[in-house]
């Protein structure tokens, strides 16, 4: 739930918070966090997914009975179809495929 009024902070704290901008506005954080992946791993899942969800279409799936077979909600699969969730284990992808009767294959390239 969304408060309902603004926090009342000091004219120090005011002061503080805009100075803490200017120094991020002038010298932004560019490193990438920990444990994130590159550009193109990520776009590899998300073409993974959208051959997963073009498989289930052409087979005339519904989410619902593909959800089943994989032993999860309905809405958890269409949080992983329309990319809300975008981190899906490798189990949940193994399990994915085979409700779909495909076989998931993982493997490893040079970077």
């Amino acid at each position: 739930m969304k408060p309902t009024t603004k926090p009342q902070r000091t004219a120090d704290q005011r002061a503080e918070e805009a100075a803490l901008r200017r120094r991020h506005a002038a010298q932004p954080l560019r490193t990438k966090p920990a444990g994130a992946i590159s550009r193109s791993s990520f776009a590899a899942t998300l073409e993974l997914v959208a051959q997963l969800k073009a498989i289930r279409e052409r087979q005339d799936l519904t989410l619902a009975e593909v959800a089943a077979r994989m032993g999860i909600d309905p809405p958890a699969l269409s949080r992983l179809e329309t990319g809300k969730m975008l981190n899906p284990t490798l189990a949940t992808l193994h399990k994915w495929a085979a409700a779909l009767g495909q076989k998931l294959a993982v493997g490893v390239s040079p970077a």
